[in-house]
């Protein structure tokens, strides 16, 4: 008979926004419960994220007036799922999505605005939304409420913290892109509010958190009021089954074994195993590197092992959340802040860290080049498709990995090119690699043992699509989701702009990614679930350890955290027995 040290109704493993939103249903329908996690500060991949849910038919949009239906977004999700998503998972994740907010925002400090104009990823697809409405962002939160729980908060990477210190939004940096006068007043309300702030001359960090920091601070300012407890630094280790049902989990806790009786389940939100070299290698297409990787430095797979051990299956092992990611040495960091988690890192030349390019892709004056000096893909498109074409290309046609981004002097004055901001000083970034700088196209193609007859040729045909506003091989700039990150003032296409004023730029692009999204295997109540199909009872998974709802696509702006949280939201009511 096992003895236990400690027991609950439900165990929750990871403390990113499934994980939290897992573990404050189960207190609110009356059960005990108790969050786990692995790392020394709470938040996992979502304190790192955009923050963003996606979730149809969100009663935000009725509210600004914006029309969707149930129907509309299950025919969408079937569309680019193309079949690979069993039908009821995709019907439980748009019937519980709307409902899940609802209830984080009559029961906790989770508050959420429409992040307007931001388009479904897939804007020409049946059932789509071009307008935007379905993507959703915690509204910014002043973290002085969360008091002694501010200090083991999961700041965002580096990127998501302008000179490292200030937080801006998603709808915020959609409003700051660009050389508009808009956009130079909204940053400067941005700065000013930060200069503003009496506590920026005390605190290390901006007390006004934006984007996953957000939705975790407030999360977790609920889970402290309704007295849930979390354990940090508590690694899971193996999952306890006696009579074909899961009932609790040995964890290691400042080098103790502990055992966790878990009386109606455990419900695992552990993340993926982006930071797991082997994992990646045996289940990825090669090239693959944890280095590309944005993901939380704690996600290796343990979920997912542990789910194996007792006879889990498993699927999309192959795939992940792919973003173009570039890389360089630590002290790149743009701001070294003290007891931040990344602090160690951005002193350390000797660690590679990632920088994830979102925006850069859709200024005008950016190409993304193979060894041939030749685009392959549609620069501005969803990042997942991006990096999907950069391995096509890599694996079938010639060197793509890395690739190169490439612009001119006019391009790096005005936007962002990578972890180098504009007007910056650019020394540092030239002196280690990073930025690779020559007079001519043809010199930067040499320089980047690059092909100069065919990159030269590229960047002509560029230019005349610049001038004519319409990218002949690839569409750039004609999607609505292209143009969201843009300049609105450079005519006639926001993409698009010339390569023509030397001296030129280049950056190494990677297949990076925000999380690998293979997992175990699901139903539509979050179950595990064994090759024949039936049900592990007791363990549930939502999030990155589980094989993703939305398969080898991206459906949208926070395509990633939603069904995190509504698969969490949903595995704390089938526990409860409120499907039963």
């Amino acid at each position: 008979m096992t003895r236990w040290d400690y027991s609950t109704d439900v165990l929750v493993v990871g403390s990113g926004g499934g994980g939290m939103t897992a573990a404050l249903l189960t207190k609110d329908l009356g059960n005990e419960t108790l969050l786990i996690e692995k790392g020394a500060y709470y938040g996992g991949s979502t304190a790192l994220s955009g923050g963003a849910i996606w979730i149809p038919n969100n009663h935000l949009m009725k509210r600004m007036g914006l029309q969707d239906s149930p129907d509309e977004g299950l025919r969408y999700l079937k569309v680019i799922t193309q079949g690979k998503v069993p039908e009821d998972r995709l019907q439980a994740y748009i019937d519980k999505g709307a409902e899940m907010v609802g209830y984080l925002e009559r029961n906790s400090h989770a508050v959420f605005d429409v992040v307007p104009g931001y388009p479904d990823y897939y804007p020409g697809v049946e059932g789509s939304k071009q307008g935007g409405g379905r993507t959703i962002e915690p509204r910014p939160f002043y973290v002085r409420p969360l008091k002694e729980h501010l200090k083991t908060l999961r700041d965002h990477n580096a990127e998501g913290m302008v000179f490292g210190k200030v937080m801006i939004g998603a709808y915020e940096t959609h409003l700051m892109m660009g050389s508009s006068l808009r956009a130079r007043i909204k940053a400067a309300q941005v700065f000013g509010a930060y200069l503003l702030n009496p506590l920026r001359c005390i605190a290390k960090k901006d007390t006004r958190r934006t984007l996953g920091n957000s939705l975790i601070g407030r999360l977790r300012l609920s889970m402290a009021e309704k007295d849930i407890p979390l354990w940090l630094n508590t690694s899971a280790k193996k999952i306890i089954v006696a009579n074909g049902r899961v009932t609790g989990l040995e964890v290691e806790k400042q080098g103790s074994l502990i055992r966790i009786q878990t009386k109606k389940g455990i419900i695992l939100a552990a993340g993926g195993f982006e930071k797991n070299q082997a994992m990646r290698e045996k289940y990825q297409q090669s090239p693959v590197s944890e280095e590309w990787s944005m993901g939380c430095l704690e996600n290796t797979g343990d979920a997912i092992r542990m789910g194996l051990d007792v006879g889990a299956a498993v699927s999309l092992m192959d795939d992940a959340w792919w973003m173009p990611t570039t890389i360089g040495p630590g002290t790149l960091m743009p701001w070294i802040i003290k007891d931040s988690w990344w602090e160690s890192m951005a002193k350390d030349e000797n660690v590679i860290l990632p920088w994830f390019v979102l925006v850069d892709r859709s200024l005008p004056g950016t190409i993304i080049v193979n060894s041939r000096g030749r685009r392959f893909t549609n620069e501005a498109g969803p990042y997942i498709e991006v990096v999907n074409a950069q391995y096509a290309n890599h694996n079938n046609v010639c060197s793509a990995i890395p690739a190169y981004m490439i612009a001119d002097r006019q391009y790096k004055r005005k936007y962002p090119f990578g972890s180098s901001l504009p007007g910056m000083p650019m020394k540092k970034y030239l002196d280690c690699g990073y930025l690779i700088k020559a007079g001519s196209i043809k010199e930067l193609a040499e320089k980047c043992d690059i092909n100069p007859m065919g990159l030269e040729e590229e960047v002509e045909k560029f230019n005349r699509y610049a001038e004519t506003g319409k990218d002949l091989d690839f569409r750039k700039g004609d999607s609505a989701i292209d143009r969201y990150y843009s300049d609105s003032t450079v005519k006639p296409n926001p993409c698009l702009g010339p390569i023509k004023k030397p001296p030129f730029y280049a950056v190494k692009l990677y297949p990076g990614d925000l999380g690998t999204k293979g997992g175990l295997n699901t139903d539509r109540f979050a179950r595990v679930l064994r090759e024949d199909g039936s049900p592990i009872e007791g363990l549930y998974a939502t999030g990155n350890c589980s094989s993703s709802v939305m398969g080898h696509t991206y459906p949208g702006a926070g395509g990633t955290i939603g069904p995190s949280m509504v698969f969490g939201y949903i595995a704390a009511q089938h526990a409860a027995n409120l499907f039963m």
